[in-house]
């Protein structure tokens, strides 16, 4: 009878719905100069913002994790994870649905600067639109 009970108990709760912890979490797509560039899921815990970034591209399929903390509807989010360092500013827009991100600096692991535009797909300086697709 306890494990039945169990069982309701944990079905129950599985069934119940998830609720984001910051307003500005989700699957995000972003553009360059209005060029599909890729995705981003971005998600919040007490203000700590992670991000995962995708690039679709069937030559060169790498992800970079980012982190950083969110001031009001902006956030500075530096690399944890990837093939490049990426330091990154995300400013978010009044409806929650779209914003945009500039790239402050990239480079790769090697210490070679020479070659960084080749590893950094998109250059410092360069704002990517972002809009939210759930």
């Amino acid at each position: 009878m306890k494990k039945m009970i169990t069982a309701l108990v944990l079905l129950l709760l599985s069934s119940t719905s998830v609720v984001a912890s910051g307003p500005f979490d989700g699957i995000y797509a972003f553009s360059v100069n209005g060029s599909a560039a890729g995705f981003a899921s971005i998600h919040e815990n007490n203000g700590v913002m992670i991000a995962i970034t995708l690039e679709p591209s069937p030559f060169d399929s790498t992800w970079e994790a980012i982190r950083g903390t969110r001031n009001g509807n902006t956030a500075r989010m530096n690399s944890i994870f990837g093939t490049v360092n990426l330091e990154i500013d995300i400013t978010f827009n009044s409806d929650n649905v779209t914003g945009t991100a500039t790239i402050i600096s990239c480079s790769d692991d090697d210490d070679d600067s020479s070659n960084d535009d080749d590893n950094c797909d998109i250059p410092p300086g360069t704002v990517l639109g972002l809009t939210k697709i759930f």
